[in-house]
């Protein structure tokens, strides 16, 4: 069992590395209300949470750049060749190999 000092010491690192706003917002609510049942079950979502702004909202939903290294790059145009050019295999000839392989 954790001594009370470890237990502290990751909530405090845990508080620090969260951005969640309506966690920590929960969290401090429940510290102060100086509850003896702290781990009661949880409100409602539309009784705890106020909506979001609209840059919330944004930077919530914004589409992330995924930039794919070079090699993955080939590979996929690799791929998308050999489909093209029908050097591809059907499920049956695979299922075949495998048990060929297994065998």
């Amino acid at each position: 069992m954790e001594n009370i000092n470890d237990i502290k010491i990751k909530l405090i690192q845990k508080i620090c590395e969260s951005d969640n706003y309506y966690l920590l917002s929960a969290f401090l609510k429940n510290f102060e209300s100086k509850s003896p049942n702290i781990v009661a079950e949880s409100p409602s979502i539309y009784e705890s949470e106020k909506p979001m702004t609209e840059e919330e909202v944004d930077e919530y939903f914004k589409e992330e750049v995924v930039v794919l290294p070079d090699y993955v790059m080939k590979m996929i145009e690799q791929g998308m060749d050999d489909v093209k050019n029908g050097r591809v295999y059907t499920e049956e000839e695979m299922d075949k190999m495998d048990e060929e392989w297994l065998g």
